[in-house]
């Protein structure tokens, strides 16, 4: 009996063993089955240069290039958006909505669609602040809580002796370094802001100047040429300078945007001409030769300024780093007013940073942007213009230039309050080839005329005429995995600091051997939080330093070149390049 039991048992877990056999099997010709239908789909699609979602995970796509799909990435906390081509929001991709379909999604090209979002993973990076939840794990703590004396020594020393122990080159003007001129900025300390309190003949000429206004939209906006020049008063005790905050409002030269006209047609080149006017395209400006033609690199930086980034800024705009001509590099800042140090934008500024408004509130969704109303952005703009005057002392008239957040345009209502707000110049369009190499990049132009679907890909964009506002577009990058994004810092993150140096130099030979328009690396300093990308931008600009026809210059020093285009061979002595402008702070000046 005992032996029938154990044949018996035997039996029994023999057909327990073959049964987990055949469901094991089962299963695995199901899976099977499931990625063969998944990769044959692929196999048969793959006839045109389309984008795939992966149907597991938003994070993943695929692309068919000559016959064969090649898998890519998006940056964390970012999905593909096939609509866009680019990485987004995960609220604004569509590829998380097909994760329960039946089957890959697939979709081809759809170029004449209007998209809502393109700034793709530059977008994330433009979060404000801690309280942005995208955002919270990319810096450490100690790092955004660093008081501000870990920032007041001189770092300069440091980056000299790291710098010959690295064999990096480390430029000094034919003089010699003039300590008086460039000094710590550490010990920069912003003029006192000297408020105005009005009185009551200022509230009196406030009400009698009320008929002096005009109405737009439904909104009151004040008249041009309006400028109330009542009497300021000072608090007790304090001292007036002349280098102190300037009114926000400047002057209006301009006539009103809703005296401007709808336009059409495609700019005239015989009657836009350098210095006021220039149309969009590819054409070195005068027609110089590109070989003689400085190459020009801005370098610009979105949001807010943090004792964390400000000591990034400092490493990348430190004393000793000098163009050809002799004078500082200079970059330039997209301020946005959440989570700000204003203290800290000051001495940036004092040293020939440039200041520019990136918003007041940097708010969410992105495409609250594109239905804001003229006083919405008249609030954003012009009030973050105001508030980098009131709390910063930067003088109004040396914010010249506006970012939209998201790069998210806001149509003419957007155009309408920087053109009536005497705002210089606009970096939000967006442009650019599809694939590398498609074409040359766009020089930048001014908005006389209407700029064509080429120039600005991704609206809503601007229909009317604005005579003499600048725009200096912000063009395509290529990621070394052949994905283009909106912003430098928007293709696929690479993994150390050479591969870093390696991505920049790809897409700075894009316009070094073709026709030399400005190159744009607009990033966000949160890029940073990776170590490798802030070592890899400073090697890149130690190379830059290494090229005789090279300049790292701001956006207005763009500007100022594109109306009077100089060759390399009088460069040296092209004032708005000299050393003198830049210097920001008057009694810095005076120490020279």
């Amino acid at each position: 009996a005992s032996i029938r039991s154990a044949q018996t048992c035997i039996l029994f877990l023999f057909a327990l063993a073959t049964l987990k056999d055949i469901c094991q099997c089962q299963h695995q010709e199901a899976s099977d089955y499931e990625y063969a239908y998944y990769d044959e789909y692929y196999q048969e699609s793959c006839n045109h240069e389309d984008f795939y979602c992966d149907k597991d995970n938003p994070n993943i796509f695929y692309r068919c290039i000559d016959g064969i799909h090649h898998t890519f990435h998006c940056p964390s906390s970012l999905h593909f958006s096939v609509k866009t081509q680019t990485c987004d929001w995960p609220h604004a991709a569509d590829c998380a909505d097909h994760f329960h379909g039946s089957g890959p999604p697939h979709y081809g090209h759809s170029e004449d669609e209007e998209t809502e979002s393109i700034e793709s993973e530059a977008a994330a990076a433009s979060a404000d602040g801690p309280h942005k939840g995208h955002y919270d794990n990319l810096a450490p703590p100690s790092h955004m809580e660093m008081d501000h004396a870990a920032i007041q020594a001189d770092p300069s020393e440091m980056w000299v002796s790291q710098a010959a122990s690295k064999g990096k080159s480390w430029w000094r003007p034919k003089g010699g370094l003039d300590s008086g001129k460039w000094q710590n900025v550490a010990s920069i300390k912003r003029p006192p802001f000297i408020p105005h309190v009005p009185d009551d003949d200022d509230k009196k000429e406030k009400s009698s100047s009320a008929g002096g206004k005009k109405k737009k939209s439904g909104k009151v906006v004040s008249a041009p040429g309006k400028r109330k020049e009542g009497k300021k008063k000072g608090k007790a005790g304090s001292v007036s300078h002349s280098h102190g905050p300037k009114s926000s409002s400047p002057s209006s030269s301009r006539q009103r945007s809703s005296e401007l006209r709808s336009g059409s047609g495609e700019c005239d080149s015989s009657s836009c001409r350098l210095p006021e006017c220039y149309c969009p395209g590819r054409v070195i400006p005068n027609g110089i030769p590109a070989s003689s033609t400085p190459q020009m690199v801005m370098l610009t930086f979105d949001d807010e300024v943090s004792p964390t980034f400000y000591g990034y800024y400092n490493r990348l705009f430190r004393p000793g780093r000098y163009n050809p001509n002799g004078c500082p590099v200079r970059g330039c800042l997209f301020v946005s007013g959440s989570g700000n140090h204003y203290d800290l934008i000051y001495p940036l500024y004092a040293v020939g940073v440039e200041i520019a408004s990136h918003s007041v509130s940097h708010r969410f969704p992105h495409t609250w942007w594109s239905s804001a109303s003229y006083q919405d952005y008249v609030e954003e703009a012009v009030g973050m213009r105001g508030k980098l005057t009131s709390e910063s002392g930067v003088p109004s008239q040396d914010i010249k230039g506006f970012r939209v957040p998201f790069l998210q345009l806001g149509k003419d209502n957007m155009y309408d309050a920087l053109y009536d707000n005497e705002f210089q110049y606009d970096s939000s369009m967006f442009t650019g080839g599809q694939w590398e190499g498609e074409s040359d990049p766009v020089w930048p132009f001014t908005l006389d005329y209407v700029p064509g679907q080429a120039f600005c890909q991704h609206g809503p964009c601007p229909t009317k005429q604005y005579p003499g506002l600048w725009e200096i577009p912000v063009q395509r990058w290529y990621g070394m995995d052949g994905h283009s994004c909106a912003m430098a810092d928007g293709c696929s993150a690479t993994g150390d600091a050479e591969e870093t140096l390696e991505y920049l130099k790809s897409n700075f030979r894009r316009y070094y051997n073709s026709n030399r328009a400005p190159l744009g690396i607009f990033v966000h300093a949160r890029w940073f939080s990776s170590e490798h990308t802030l070592e890899g931008l400073d090697m890149f600009i130690d190379y830059l330093l290494t090229l005789h026809d090279v300049h790292i210059v701001t956006p207005s020093q763009v500007i100022a070149w594109m109306k009077n285009p100089t060759p390399l061979s009088r460069i040296n002595s092209f004032q708005p390049w000299s050393c003198d402008v830049g210097t920001n702070d008057v009694w810095l000046n005076e120490k020279k």
